[in-house]
């Protein structure tokens, strides 16, 4: 009796053409990856205090990023990181996306303060336009 489908067997998943497939599509959402990545990291293995909402509510914003196309593997976003409910933004100042990233991270439940770089988004020059809350 199998208790996995047939297509997920070992003999299937290392076959020379899945595992190409696999690589492309790592190499193509590489920036992704390694912002969850390092996000994830920083929230579970790197604080004391672990939580599973914590972890929940980290995976939104994430997810809130990722389902935008405009910002979806963008490479001038390197981190995020939450703390009780201020997400700070480790991100290029001079990325065109900067607004849109901020507002698409306020609208996440539970999220009441956006810092960028360590400061705070109300107050940071971003390109010419000043994001006000």
């Amino acid at each position: 009796m199998r208790l996995a489908p047939k297509w997920l067997s070992s003999k299937t998943l290392l076959n020379p053409i899945t595992r190409m497939a696999l690589a492309a599509f790592a190499w193509r959402h590489r920036h992704e990856i390694l912002r969850w990545g390092r996000t994830l990291y920083d929230q579970v293995i790197g604080r004391s205090e672990t939580s599973p909402a914590r972890a929940v509510r980290t995976g939104q914003v994430l997810y809130a990023i990722a389902a935008d196309h405009r910002l979806r593997d963008a490479k001038q976003l390197k981190k995020v990181t939450m703390v009780g409910s201020e997400v700070d933004l480790v991100v290029d100042e001079g990325w065109s996306e900067l607004p849109r990233l901020i507002e698409r991270v306020r609208s996440v439940k539970g999220v009441r303060t956006v810092m960028v770089n360590g400061a705070s988004a109300s107050s940071a020059k971003v390109g010419l336009i000043s994001v006000a809350s």
